[in-house]
């Protein structure tokens, strides 16, 4: 079996040793489920560092756009309990939401499109050892 294969990928042509092809085909998506960090790590050391980075960022946007959710619902319920007017919450909050809202759903767009560039990559991946003759997945990836 060879060491290592090159093979042509959406993200252009590749050189990667087996190990790091099955990592990408079979492994990759559980490990940015248990580690961004490692997962990025990982990516980096492979020649993937955009891609890794965008996932990061994103995941990291994604995070903090949760938490100024909950202050902007934390703000509306302490204004509502002091029955402030209702202008408060149509010049403060509102305006806040409308810019989260955007955030989000900018967010989630290219959130999307950054899991299809590695769901695309995972499958070119798996494609070029399948052309190994002889080659079997490892069995950790046939759950």
């Amino acid at each position: 079996m060879p060491s290592k294969l090159e093979f042509a990928t959406p993200e252009g042509r590749v050189l990667l040793s087996i190990d790091d092809t099955q990592f990408m085909a079979y492994d990759a998506g559980e490990l940015a489920m248990r580690s961004t960090r490692d997962f990025v790590e990982r990516m980096q050391s492979i020649g993937f560092d955009e891609l890794a980075q965008t996932y990061a960022r994103l995941l990291a946007q994604n995070k903090v756009s949760v938490m100024e959710l909950r202050e902007a619902r934390e703000d509306a319920e302490a204004w509502l309990a002091n029955r402030e007017e209702d202008s408060v919450i149509a010049d403060r909050i509102m305006p806040r939401l409308d810019e989260l809202r955007e955030t989000i759903t900018r967010t989630q767009a290219d959130m999307r499109e950054n899991v299809e560039r590695l769901a695309a990559l995972a499958a070119a991946c798996d494609c070029a050892l399948r052309q190994i003759p002889g080659y079997r997945p490892p069995l950790r990836s046939q759950r």
